[in-house]
């Protein structure tokens, strides 16, 4: 089933400052849980893969930087959401320039052994860097990570 609805761009209470949209539905009703729902978006036009995560307030999904560089707004604007669950089975895909980084410093196995949400933390930011430098720089600092392990 598909879920369309407007949403704002909130901050989430407590100690995390994650800027973040609700969900105004039941997911206990509609989804029969009160945990993780991994979630197919449409972002203003702009599609992603996210997951709803719980909150005392009601479910919501991370406004990210990667859709904050796709729709361009900030907090308190509005955003069109068309959210349906993602029943596929999710696979991180490490981008080759990683994983030769990683495979020349003998650590790609280290990489891979971790839990998906840290290595999808790690591709990302690394990802989001603008500039080559950064991106190299951000690397480096993984590998030097994962060799202290």
């Amino acid at each position: 089933m598909v879920y369309e609805f407007d949403s704002e761009i909130k901050m989430l209470e407590g100690k995390i400052k994650w800027k973040v949209v609700y969900f105004p539905y039941s997911v206990q009703e509609i989804f029969s849980t009160n945990g993780k729902v991994p979630v197919q978006i449409i972002v203003d036009g702009h599609e992603f893969e996210h997951t709803l995560l719980p909150s005392k307030n009601g479910h919501y999904f991370v406004y990210n930087e990667f859709i904050r560089r796709a729709v361009h707004k900030q907090l308190g604007d509005t955003l069109h959401v068309i959210l349906k669950k993602d029943e596929t089975n999710r696979n991180i895909v490490v981008p080759d320039y990683i994983s030769k980084e990683l495979e020349d410093h003998h650590i790609l196995d280290n990489f891979l052994s971790q839990p998906d949400y840290i290595k999808r933390e790690q591709i990302n930011y690394i990802e989001l860097a603008k500039k080559e430098e950064t991106k190299n720089n951000r690397i480096l600092a993984l590998i030097n990570k994962l060799k202290d392990k």
